[in-house]
């Protein structure tokens, strides 16, 4: 095939490979609420402990979270998907002496790293917690951690163990091409330690000691395996690998024990087990329900009582308006009588007539009288 053909292949193979990305999206789009919690579960305690919280400072820091989360979720379920587009780019490449190994790799590739992933879960409470008890040294410090950041640095967690898991990987296709043999490896292990812990203090994406300490213990103990799986693999004098029963069982069982410690871990520290975090949030979620349903009450209650105490108010004012417009209209009376009384002629006193009082009578007696003594 030649250069245009290839890259007009591989063009094909990525469009196919970002079709199954974006289909694992649409399929764990509804999902996102069980995959938040589920990486969220780590960091759970710790905020109720500190009474933290996970501000979203921007309108579109929501659905941005959510489209991350989904498309990482998309790219996990994609994954075999697109690792057998890679591999049918590159497996016509290869000579069937060099693909063999690649097909014993693959699955033993992919145990390791789930391996991986699950140890880093299963350390993530412990990492977190140690982090966080350094707010404490702040006076008045509350943690206010910004989802995008602690799902960002969870997840490249997580990517960074299953990739450190890869080591046996590396030391068989280091193996395979001759720059390393089983002696080499028993000789110079000191070495091989320091080595590690380069390289754990380098993946770690926190730096901080504790998850660089749980890496690297997990790959010295991988290494120590890896001697005996390179020695399984080293050609012989005829140029054949030495594969013994023992050692195929034991390539065999190797991975799959693996992944079934790390599960038991799991399972032992309850690192899936987030019930007791949901029954929390439950529990503060009807707390804070009851709490408004109070608030609500008392405001309804304090409403009542100053609509209760306007309307005696208003009652009050009414019986007031009431009592003023009657004095105004008895007001008004009096005034109008006044000007009427103002506007009338005076009327004369009428005199009294000579037989009316008791004064002319007696002045009428004394006259009489006196007429009665002149003859």
């Amino acid at each position: 095939m030649e250069l245009v053909e290839h890259l007009a292949e591989l063009r094909t193979r990525i469009f196919r490979s970002l079709f199954y990305i974006a289909v694992g999206m649409v399929l764990t789009y509804n999902l996102f609420g069980a995959i938040y919690e589920v990486l969220l579960a780590p960091l759970g305690p710790i905020l109720q402990a500190m009474n933290g919280q996970l501000p979203v400072r921007n309108i579109a820091d929501a659905f941005l979270l959510r489209m991350q989360v989904c498309f990482l979720a998309g790219l996990t379920v994609a994954f075999p998907l697109v690792t057998l587009e890679l591999w049918g780019f590159v497996a016509p490449a290869l000579t069937p002496e060099e693909r063999r190994p690649v097909t014993f790799l693959a699955p033993f590739s992919v145990l390791l790293f789930l391996s991986g992933a699950g140890t880093a879960y299963a350390c993530l409470p412990a990492t977190y917690s140690w982090m966080a008890g350094f707010i404490t040294d702040i006076p008045f410090g509350t943690l206010f951690q910004d989802p995008q950041q602690y799902m960002l640095l969870t997840v490249k967690i997580l990517l960074a163990f299953g990739l450190a898991f890869q080591l046996p990987i590396v030391l068989l296709f280091l193996a395979r091409i001759g720059l390393i043999t089983a002696e080499m490896m028993t000789k110079y292990w000191r070495h091989a330690t320091v080595i590690i812990a380069i390289a754990a203090a380098l993946l770690t994406p926190s730096n901080d000691p504790l998850t660089m300490l749980m890496m690297g213990v997990p790959m010295a103990g991988l290494y120590l395996l890896s001697i005996g799986l390179v020695r399984a693999f080293e050609p012989g004098e005829d140029g054949q690998p030495k594969k013994t029963i023992g050692s195929m069982v034991l390539i065999s069982l190797v991975p799959v024990a693996l992944l079934i410690a790390v599960s038991f871990w799991l399972w032992r520290t309850h690192a899936f087990h987030i019930a007791p975090y949901q029954k929390t949030l439950a529990a503060a979620e009807l707390q804070k329900i009851q709490e408004d349903a109070e608030a609500q009450k008392a405001r309804q209650e304090q409403t009542e009582t100053t609509q209760k105490d306007q309307g005696e108010r208003l009652r009050i004012l009414e019986e007031q308006v009431e009592q003023q417009t009657r004095l105004l209209e008895e007001l008004r009376e009096e005034l109008r009588q006044l000007r009427e009384a103002r506007q009338s002629p005076t009327a004369p006193a009428p005199r009294p007539t000579p037989t009316e009082g008791p004064l002319l009578e007696g002045v009428g007696g004394a006259a009489a009288s006196r007429g009665s003594l002149n003859p």
